[in-house]
């Protein structure tokens, strides 16, 4: 994994946020990992490892959540309202305009984790900043 990526995430997983945000976070970062249709082992480690740092305070179990919010993001990325939708739910949970500043970079440099920024992923990443109104 890329150590921008890497000082990134610890960055990201140090800041004080809500259950609610670290979710959020996740399912971002999970959009951005589908998003080119083609699973790369450097996004999904990138994604194991911010889970791994960040305090957990569901009733859910990490993979049981991450079971429960695929289909919601393969299906939000299928469709473009339902991705607009998901969007807007996930900056409604990110209370912070630092952390979505944060989450933003997060996603752009995850997008090129694998060597690869696709026109897919860089759609999303541009859709992300939009809703956000945060500056690519």
């Amino acid at each position: 994994m890329r150590e921008k990526l890497r000082l990134s995430l610890s960055e990201i997983a140090n800041l004080d946020v809500t259950q609610n945000e670290r979710e959020a976070i996740i399912e971002l970062m999970m959009m951005v990992m589908y998003s080119d249709k083609t699973l790369k082992l450097s996004e999904d480690e990138a994604i194991k490892e911010y889970a791994s740092n960040i305090k957990w305070e569901s009733p859910l179990s990490l993979e049981f959540y991450f079971g429960k919010v695929t289909p919601k993001i393969r299906r939000a990325l299928s469709d473009k309202e339902d991705m607009n939708a998901l969007l807007e739910d996930i900056n409604f949970r990110i209370e912070s305009e630092v952390v979505k500043a944060q989450v933003l970079l997060v996603c752009n440099e995850l997008a090129m984790a694998d060597a690869e920024f696709s026109s897919e992923e860089k759609e999303l990443v541009k859709n992300i900043a939009k809703v956000f109104q945060v500056n690519e």
